[in-house]
C-alpha cells in the first residue's frame, strides 16, 4: 500500500495527523475535526485569531454549536473597547442577535430589566455610560461549556498534551466593568507568559483576545487568565493527577472543581480537593 507524502496532504489532514486525539474528552478519542477556541463567533467574520485551532472529535465540536453562538454574542456585547466597534463588529453582533432571536429567543437579555449606569468608580456622569440588564439562565449554562472548552484548549496549547480524566480544574468568569480589579491585578502579576491573539492579514486588528498563563511541568499544574477586549475575563486552574487543594486555601476549597476530559460537567466531591 502506497502512503501519500505528508506534505502533499491537505492542511486539515496534516493537522489531524500531527494531533491525532481530541483534546476535549480525555485524549483517547481520535480527532476527526478542527475546533476553534475561542469560537469564530466571538469575532467579526475573518477576524478570529490565528493558531487557535484544536483537534476535536465530532461530538465535542458539534455538541457546543449553540453555546459557541451565544458565547460569541455575549463576549462582544460585554466588550467596552470602543475600537472594537467597527462596521465589521456591528455587522457580526447584529447577525448573531438575529440568529439567536430565531433559534434561542430565551437566551437574549431581557430589555425590560435594563438600568442605566451613571457611575465609574467615584465619578458620576450626567449621561449613562452603559446599560445593565439581567442575563438569562441560559448564559450561565453557556459559560459552563465555554469555560470547560477554553481550559482544555489553552492547557493543550501550552502543555502540548490533552487533559485527562485524572486532571481536576476550576474555571470561572467575571465582567471587568464595575468589578473589583484585585483578581485581575493578581493574575496579571502572577502569570509569566502572555499571548495576544492576532491575524497577520489584518493590520489594525485591535485588542480582541489574549491570555496570560503559567505551567509547571513537574507538577502538571496550569493556570491562566483570558480577556476579551475590555470586557469578559475567564480564568482557570488545572491540577495534575494526584494534586490537592491546600487546606489553607479556603476560597479555592469552596469552589466547584470539576474532572477534566468529559463533555458534560462532572463535579468533584469536596473531600477529594482536601489536602492529604
Amino acid at each position: 500500500m502506497t502512503t501519500m507524502p505528508k506534505k502533499k496532504l491537505g492542511k486539515k489532514k496534516r493537522f489531524l495527523l500531527d494531533h491525532p486525539y481530541c483534546c476535549f474528552c480525555g485524549g483517547t478519542v481520535p480527532s476527526t475535526t478542527i475546533d476553534h477556541v475561542p469560537p469564530k463567533a466571538c469575532f467579526p467574520d475573518g477576524y478570529w485569531p490565528e493558531d487557535f485551532e484544536f483537534p476535536a472529535c465530532e461530538a465535542c465540536n458539534q455538541g457546543s454549536k449553540r453555546d459557541d453562538q451565544l458565547t460569541g454574542f455575549y463576549t462582544q456585547l460585554l466588550d467596552f473597547n470602543e475600537s472594537n466597534r467597527t462596521p465589521q463588529d456591528t455587522a457580526k453582533i447584529t447577525k448573531l442577535r438575529d440568529a439567536i432571536l430565531r433559534n434561542y429567543p430565551d437566551a437574549l437579555p431581557d430589555p425590560s430589566t435594563s438600568v442605566p449606569i451613571h457611575q465609574v468608580g467615584s465619578i458620576i456622569t450626567p449621561n449613562p455610560i452603559a446599560v445593565s440588564v439581567q442575563r438569562p439562565a441560559t448564559f450561565a449554562q453557556t459559560m459552563e461549556t465555554f469555560q470547560r472548552k477554553l481550559t482544555h484548549a489553552l492547557y493543550y496549547r501550552e502543555a502540548g498534551k490533552p487533559l485527562t480524566k485524572s486532571h481536576a480544574y476550576l474555571s470561572e468568569h467575571y465582567q471587568i466593568q464595575g468589578s473589583d480589579h484585585t483578581l485581575t491585578t493578581f493574575l496579571g502579576a502572577l502569570l509569566p507568559q502572555e499571548t495576544i491573539g492576532t491575524r497577520t492579514n489584518i493590520k489594525n486588528y485591535g485588542e480582541r483576545f489574549g491570555y496570560k498563563s503559567g505551567y509547571k511541568d513537574k507538577e502538571d499544574f496550569f493556570m491562566y487568565g483570558a480577556q476579551f477586549g475590555k470586557g469578559l475575563i475567564v480564568w482557570g486552574i488545572v491540577l495534575g493527577p494526584g494534586m490537592n487543594v491546600s487546606s489553607l486555601a479556603d476560597y479555592l476549597k469552596s469552589k466547584s472543581w470539576r474532572w477534566a476530559g468529559y463533555r458534560e460537567t462532572i463535579l468533584i466531591p469536596c473531600e477529594i480537593t482536601e489536602a492529604s
